[in-house]
């Protein structure tokens, strides 16, 4: 008997990898494609398996000039050697291939790798309406553990032509009572399909209640597209139980040439559903059960309120706002009744009386604070001196740079005025070091320019 048992055991063992559908979908030996497999097959991750493609296309539904996205996983053991390159090259005939992207290879677990490799595909413009298969597709690898070869193939996907497609999404799907949900219905059409919108117009979203809805076309040279925005919201929630969904919505659309002979032409309208999108409701705030108060009538005010709470506050404003402003205003009156007169030039008997006061009172002491700061008064004394030969005021002979006031004083003290001026800028802003002999070299010069006025006077 246990004879017996082994015996069967051993036979089964042997031929489940052979029977079982799962593992047709690598084969080993001649380079030969094996036979497709389901969806479902395809989408069911198995370890025992050396290599595996799944597909996943981007939609099922196709209208004229939109593209069709592709994505491949390729999944493979360690070990096994995977001629990707193929995959550059595959014919998927009746759709053409726009653009073939091969990603980069990563880490599936700790025993697989795979790539992603995406297909751009597209049908002919005057592609028929009706059901296309992108066809299978294989890739080689070698089994570098087991010494074996052999192909993997994908399964077929089918796609289907048709004149409208509608796609239908919300912004949020997780709200609060009184939240806003933006839903917007995206629908593509051919342009001698026509959609029937009183439809779409009287749409009832309960438990949700419609807000508002716009509606928005746009046309290219192949299709037609309508874009709708319903804006819903929720007020009130039900039982415990209760699903909160946007329910599917249903589009009619028919096809504008109509059939049918002679002068009367039958239409047929077709109808397409959105899928239902659930909404959840946050239940986390605590609702407390507080009796409701009976209704008031209106509140009624005295005429001294209404003043005190309305004028009132007018007048603070007004108050408030001349008391800022006052100040400002008060100061251009000011200017324009007694304009501010410049102040007269000082004649050049005083500047040079000032200038000598300041030169006999200079004492070189060895100190570079103490020693600028005379020489910067020597300076001003000197400048205001200048000015007031060629007519300036003070403040502006002060202000106005060597460079200018070289030009506006008389030319006969121009040159030594020049040297005096740019030796004084010299040890005040440029020498860390003053030395004496520089010092009284230029003082001697500014006494020099002095005695003619001394003489005059």
């Amino acid at each position: 008997m246990n004879k017996l048992f082994f015996i069967i055991l051993s036979v089964t063992l042997y031929l489940y990898p052979h029977l079982h559908p799962m593992c047709a979908y690598a084969q080993y030996g001649p380079k030969t494609p094996s036979e497709p497999l389901t969806s479902s097959e395809i989408l069911t991750p198995s370890t025992e398996k050396p290599i595996e493609i799944w597909t996943f296309p981007s939609a099922h539904r196709l209208v004229t000039s939109k593209a069709l996205i592709l994505t491949v996983q390729v999944i493979w053991r360690l070990g096994i050697n995977v001629q990707l390159d193929d995959l550059a090259n595959v014919d998927l005939s009746p759709f053409s291939v726009d653009n073939v992207t091969i990603g980069e290879r990563q880490i599936f677990d700790n025993e697989r790798d795979f790539r992603i490799v995406q297909y751009i595909l597209s049908l002919p413009e005057d592609t028929k309406e009706g059901k296309y298969t992108i066809p299978s597709f294989g890739v080689s690898f070698v089994d570098e553990v087991e010494q074996m070869e052999g192909i993997a193939t994908s399964s077929p996907v089918i796609v289907k032509k048709v004149a409208l497609t509608i796609t239908g999404k919300v912004d949020r799907d997780v709200i609060e009572i009184g939240d806003v949900i933006h839903y917007s219905l995206t629908i593509l059409h051919e342009k001698d399909t026509e959609i029937l919108l009183k439809h779409l117009k009287e749409i009832n979203f309960e438990p949700f209640v419609l807000l508002h809805s716009s509606f928005r076309h746009e046309e290219t040279p192949q299709i037609k597209k309508l874009k709708i925005d319903y804006y819903l919201s929720i007020y009130e929630m039900g039982g415990e139980k209760r699903k909160y969904e946007i329910p599917p919505l249903s589009v009619f659309y028919f096809k504008s040439t109509g059939r049918g002979g002679g002068t009367e032409k039958v239409i047929e309208t077709e109808e397409v559903q959105t899928q239902p999108i659930p909404i959840i409701i946050n239940k986390l705030l605590k609702t407390v059960d507080v009796p409701l108060e009976g209704q008031k009538g209106p509140m009624t005010y005295k005429r001294g309120e209404l003043y005190f709470q309305g004028y009132f506050l007018i007048f603070l404003g007004v108050t408030l706002f001349l008391l800022i402003l006052a100040p400002v205003g008060l100061r251009r009156i000011k200017d324009n009744l007694f304009p501010p007169q410049e102040e007269p030039s000082k004649t050049p008997e005083l500047a040079a009386e000032e200038l000598r006061a300041h030169l006999s009172s200079f004492r070189f002491s060895g100190e570079r604070f103490q020693d600028r700061r005379h020489l910067e008064g020597i300076d001003t004394a000197l400048r205001a001196y200048l000015g007031a030969l060629s007519g300036l005021p003070r403040d502006k002979a002060v202000a106005i740079t060597t460079s200018e006031m070289l030009t506006m004083i008389p030319t006969e003290i121009a040159l030594p005025s020049k040297e005096i001026l740019r030796g004084l800028d010299m040890l005040i802003f440029g020498e860390d070091h003053l030395e004496r002999h520089k010092v009284e070299e230029l003082i001697g010069r500014i006494e020099e320019i002095l005695r003619p006025a001394g003489e005059n006077k």
